[in-house]
Formats: structure tokens, sequence, C-alpha cells
């Protein structure tokens, strides 16, 4: 018995191995651009001086919209994008654009956000772009602009992430980012090589 015991343990572990192995592969064959390049600008965009952090204590083991993680363990969008939004004006915390979403049916079942309530969240102030592709292109403009990209990029094992572009300096990227308590932005370059999706939210004109 103990000998079918073990083979069942090393059935799981190659079993996880080999879920974490697709998962991976899956995001670095994901379209994708360098995290460095589009045009050198230098521009810094408003922000508080801070970072939300999903793991915050204040909103961690808040349930994410209807799934059943938490913000603490997969919040690192609506942090994101509160971030943004609060620096457009609407201040919001993590918690505070989680409870809103919720109520305006803002939520996939997986907890993915559904773009088109932010408008209603942020009492029509604000709105977002949907691109299906990243592209330097639209993140200068947006930065030009005014508004916040979001950009999606990998952890390791294939665990998807977004933060928040803030800023540039010549072709660095300067970004927050829900996971580091960091002071200031950081390059987006010491997060990760490679992005792979890119949300803008703006001011409603």
């Amino acid at each position: 018995m103990r000998r079918f015991g073990v083979i069942g343990l090393l059935a799981l572990v190659i079993l996880a191995t080999g879920c974490v192995v697709l998962r991976t592969c899956w995001a670095r064959l994901s379209p994708s651009i360098a995290s460095v390049g589009g045009k050198p600008l230098h521009i810094r965009l408003p922000d508080d001086g801070k970072t939300l952090l999903q793991k915050d204590k204040r909103w961690a083991s808040d349930q994410l919209g209807p799934s059943d993680c938490t913000l603490g363990s997969h919040g690192c969008l609506v942090t994101s994008v509160a971030m943004a939004c609060t620096n457009l004006g609407v201040k919001l915390t993590p918690k505070e654009l989680n409870e809103r979403l919720k109520k305006a049916d803002g939520f996939l079942p997986q907890g993915w956000v559904v773009w088109n309530a932010l408008p209603k969240v942020s009492d029509g102030k604000l709105t977002a772009d949907y691109h299906s592709k990243p592209s330097h292109v639209v993140m200068d403009e947006a930065l030009a602009s005014g508004a916040y990209p979001v950009v999606k990029y990998f952890l390791l094992g294939g665990i998807q992430h977004w933060c928040v572009i803030v800023g540039k300096d010549d072709e660095e990227y300067l970004a927050r980012d829900p996971l580091r308590d960091d002071k200031e932005p950081v390059p987006l370059s010491a997060l990760t090589e490679k992005i792979y999706a890119v949300r803008v939210l703006k001011k409603v004109e």
C-alpha cells in the first residue's frame, strides 16, 4: 500500500510540474513586446507618491469580485486600476473599487475586470480603452495625453500580473507595482522583459 501511495504522490508532483510548465510556455508564446522601447520621452504623470499594495491588510482578505480569490492573492489588476483612478482624480482604494465593481456587474466570474464598467464606478469621470495587442505607440500616446497604461506581464510559473505605468524616462517606462512597496516608481524592465497586454485609463472628454 505504501508503494502505491508513493507512486500516487509522484504522479501528483509530475502533474503539478507539467501544469506549471504548460502555463509558462503559454505565457511565453502569447503576443508580447519588450518592456523597453517606443518613442524616447521624459514624462512623469501626477501620482500621490505611494504604491498601493494588494496585500495591504485593510483589504487583502476581501473576496475579489464573484471569484474564489482575494485581493491579496489575485488583486493586482484592481489595485493597479485603483492607483490609476486616484491619480486621475477619482480617489479609490482597492477595497472601494472592488465593491463598486461588484455592484456595477464589473467582474467576470473568474474575477476579471469588465472594462466598460469603469464609467459606472467613477461617476462618469473615467473610461478605459481595451487594446487587443500590446503596443509601445499606444502606451506612449497615452502617457503624452495624461492617461495611465495598465500592463500585464508574467511572474515565475506563468502567473499573470498587472502594474500601472506612471511615466517614462527615455525608452524606459516607469511603473508602480502592487506587489512592491517602493517609494518611487521603478523601471518596468526591472520587473519584466516583456509585456503582454495594455489597457489605458483616462478621463472622459
